[in-house]
């Protein structure tokens, strides 16, 4: 239980700190020029907003992942975009592909999962 706690306190403290990061690229990096196209500012997500969602989503799984009983990998790769989750990397075996994909698909936000994990022999 100690865990769990420390991982939800570890998350929520990274996503603190990316939206800080964040807002402060946002605030220092537009030119004062009024044409500038607000999508030039962060052009692999339609908003900061999303940005930030998405990275809280690759917090959650993660997280998640690291707490769950069944689960005992740590070769996957968590990314997230436009709340599209995509898990790469190696599980031991075909139910740990699964379960990965159920804790993923358990997180509030995520609209899909995609899962390119591979099963190591």
């Amino acid at each position: 239980m100690e865990t769990i706690n420390f991982l939800k306190f570890a998350a929520g403290a990274a996503c603190m700190a990316l939206a800080v990061n964040l807002s402060a690229q946002e605030t220092h990096s537009v030119p004062n020029d009024t044409d500038t196209p607000a999508a030039s500012i962060n052009p692999t997500h339609d908003s900061v907003g999303q940005g930030i969602d998405d990275t809280a989503i690759t917090t959650k799984v993660k997280a998640s992942l690291l707490a769950e009983k069944n689960f005992r990998s740590l070769h996957v790769k968590v990314r997230t975009r436009e709340g599209v989750v995509r898990l790469s990397g190696t599980v031991p075996s075909l139910v740990q592909k699964h379960t990965a994909t159920d804790v993923a698909q358990a997180i509030t936000g995520v609209k899909s999962v995609e899962n390119h994990l591979v099963v190591a022999r």
